[in-house]
């Protein structure tokens, strides 16, 4: 019996430009008790579509035609006070933003138990207790109910927002990206959360995301959306083995897979069709690899392909062949070419020469050509490392001051970055993984030298970071760069794009106003930005998410560093978009033997990406080592914590029981012992008072962990233990 009944649904918005029909002649039923992932790029309709059922859509919005039933009932033709009244009791949503959901001026509890009150009919004494099961029931401290929502860690938050949302005990739960802006360990702390709930309540549920390896472990069907259609509807088991339409095997091809990894990730370049004027026939059709001359006339409608299965597409009943066809990267970048998405890229300029330049040396490697690069190649000189991390730490003094002694706090040292050494060569890739607040961004702050180390050396080229002055200084900043975690944020929205990235090179003394357009134009070009010419008068707001990033990529490469630290570049964006950024650095990489740092809580994206990886806890590193041999092989029980909390995108595939406590402890404190022993599930005794060694194989593997190897049996390290206080 279906709860939710969607027929024929069209939503509008309104914009200056003309009417865009965002959500389009949409038909999905949702039966009691069932999970549906609802899944497709940023943009698509998912979010306007749980809007329409709740009735919140903006004021430019409007629902222009078809039927939405809940339980029998009519949405559309609901009153207003109805409306709210079925809002929290019957349909509650997790919003896209839940971790700003919450009131900052108010205690948490305060605003569960006034919710409970004002929309569930609660007396105080009644709402105080249901709030305290509540919190039980999410996992959360109940003394936790007195605290405002700073006091609460990102997860935490999430937690409270789905304690609210089933405050009144709803039929129907839609979750709009519930885990995107976690990392791993918490979001698989959510995620068990709500398959916990799902089972004990039987909840219905309705899940936005654009992952799929979310949806492959909390779903049990799938819905696929494109240009504001449903393209393909199938169960869970049955889509992510055989997808039956080609925007859905492009989904997938795209996404990186910890459990079985792919050389190549394919990229969907191009973008969906404008629904202000939405093509006569498939909306897919521009950026299928399998477009036909009659995908272009006939409008294809969702039709039964198999058992319980539906796709809109014309060839769907020759898909068994085309998914063999789809594994083949090659095929999707010769749909680029065609298409006009994507040309054969030119050789690298070798300029003549530049105006004005500083630099710890004359000429920076990547002004050289990729050939050049390769003859000198490096012999003897690829072994000398780029760059060297020795002991460095990083500290920062927080409270005190006059508010502090107002308060009552003491000033406290914050240890953000603890005595990590590691080396790059140039033209290598390095990944920092590790949760929120482990020192990764503060790590990349201190390489490009944003910030200055408490103590330790980094070493650049030969040159110790902290001697340089002011003119070996500017040098530095023409060859290392900075990628910022988020694309929307670091562009002047004053700035065309042509002045945002003629800002460097005119900083680095280029005056030639020509020589700087000639630059701009080539390194969009390298990052696939096509045809050059037709960005540089833009505006970020012009722009989508994917090309922003692209557009910082290129700020970041105007210059032809020689260094790169990428600060969770691809974390905001779609799953098809996120391809084709990490193929472009990894391709540039290659071209410009460009060294890299990687920060990213995501795994399986440093697995595709990186030559190395490094694990971070508490400001230092557990381990390190080749990024096959950390994935496969994890010999820090931290490291194995990271790679069983990465959700797999195959609901075949079970991920493996998350053995790690919950808490993170404060970073102001410090620790005889290993900083992981309080939630580390094979902590022995000697692990709380010992600093346990940093132990390397013939691989260059290393492991900071009393139980790598033989260490366990050691019995210097028994004595150690049992004379420890």
């Amino acid at each position: 019996m279906s709860i939710l009944s969607l027929r024929d649904l069209k939503v509008e918005y309104a914009t200056q430009d003309g009417a865009v029909e965002a959500v389009d002649g949409v038909s999905l039923d949702v039966a009691e008790g069932q999970r549906l992932g609802l899944i497709g790029e940023s943009g698509c309709g998912k979010t306007t579509l749980l809007k329409a059922i709740v009735q919140v859509l903006p004021r430019n919005g409007r629902v222009t035609g078809g039927k939405i039933m809940f339980k029998g009932m009519d949405l559309m033709q609901l009153p207003p006070a109805e409306m709210r009244q079925l809002r929290w009791r019957e349909i509650a949503t997790i919003p896209q933003a839940s971790m700003d959901s919450l009131n900052p001026v108010q205690r948490v509890g305060s605003q569960l138990i006034k919710l409970l009150r004002v929309r569930g009919g609660y007396d105080k004494r009644a709402a105080r207790r249901r709030a305290v099961d509540l919190f039980d029931m999410v996992g959360l401290d109940t003394e936790r109910l007195m605290h405002y929502p700073h006091e609460f860690s990102g997860g935490m938050k999430q937690r409270a927002v789905i304690a609210m949302a089933l405050a009144l005990e709803p039929s129907l739960l839609i979750a709009d990206e519930p885990v995107t802006a976690l990392d791993v360990i918490v979001q698989h702390q959510i995620l068990e959360v709500l398959r916990a709930l799902e089972e004990e309540l039987n909840l219905t549920v309705v899940l936005i995301t654009h992952d799929i390896s979310v949806v492959a472990q909390v779903c049990d069907s799938v819905a696929v959306m494109y240009a504001g259609r449903i393209v393909e509807q199938a169960a869970a088991q049955p889509f992510f083995a055989s997808p039956a339409h080609p925007y859905s095997l492009g989904l997938q091809q795209a996404f990186p897979n910890l459990a079985r990894p792919r050389d190549v990730l394919v990229s969907i370049e191009g973008y969906p069709p404008d629904l202000r004027e939405p093509p006569a026939g498939c909306r897919f059709a521009e950026r299928c690899p399998f477009v036909q001359a009659a995908c272009h006339d006939i409008d294809p409608r969702l039709e039964i392909v198999g058992d319980h299965r539906l796709a809109a597409c014309l060839r769907s009943n020759e898909m068994d062949a085309l998914r063999v066809q789809a594994e083949d990267p090659l095929l999707w970048q010769n749909v680029e070419v065609a298409r006009g998405f994507h040309t054969p890229h030119p050789p690298a300029p070798s300029p003549t020469g530049r105006e004005g330049e500083h630099g710890l040396h004359e000429l920076a490697i990547g002004d050289k050509s990729p050939s050049l690069f390769m003859e000198e190649g490096f012999g003897e000189g690829a072994e000398i490392p780029l760059l060297e991390m020795r002991g460095v730490s990083k500290r920062f003094k927080i409270g005190g001051g006059l508010a502090g002694l107002l308060r009552g706090d003491q000033e406290q040292t914050v240890y953000a970055v603890n005595n990590i050494s590691f080396t790059l060569r140039r033209g290598e890739s390095l990944g920092l993984a590790g949760e929120s607040g482990c020192g990764k961004s503060t790590t990349g702050k201190l390489l490009v030298k944003l910030i200055d180390a408490s103590d330790g050396q980094i070493i650049f080229d030969g040159a110790d970071l902290a001697r340089v002055d002011d003119q070996a200084l500017l040098g530095f900043r023409s060859r290392v760069q900075l990628m910022f975690q988020n694309p929307f944020e670091a562009l002047n929205p004053r700035f065309t794009l042509y002045r945002s990235l003629t800002e460097p090179l005119i900083i680095h003394g280029w005056k030639d106003e020509n020589a700087r357009t000639q630059r701009v134009v080539e390194t969009l070009d390298r990052v696939n930005l096509r045809p050059a010419e037709v960005f540089l008068d833009k505006y970020p707001h012009q722009l989508s998410g994917g090309q922003l990033q692209r557009v910082v990529l290129a700020r970041a490469l105007v210059l032809h560093p020689d260094f790169l630290v990428a600060d969770e570049p691809v974390s905001m964006l779609d799953v098809s978009v996120r391809a084709g950024i990490l193929n472009t650095t990894r391709r540039l990489a290659r071209e410009l033997g460009l060294a890299t740092v990687y920060i990213s809580h995501d795994l399986s994206l440093l697995q595709y990406t990186c030559d190395r990886i490094a694990i971070m806890y508490l400001g230092e590193i557990v381990e390190i080592g080749p990024s096959h041999e950390v994935i496969n092989n994890p010999q820090h029980p931290y490291t194995q914590a990271l790679i069983a909390a990465v959700p797999v995108p195959d609901p075949t595939v079970e991920n493996p029981a998350l053995r790690i406590r919950e808490g993170v402890p404060r970073p102001t404190e410090q620790f005889s012992g290993c900083p992981f022993a309080q939630r580390c599930p094979e902590a022995m005794e000697a692990c709380l008072n010992i600093r346990p060694p940093v132990i390397a194989d013939e691989r260059g593997h290393q492991a900071q962990c009393h139980l790598y190897g033989d260490q366990r049996e050691s019995p210097k390290l028994k004595r150690e233990a049992a004379a420890a206080p």
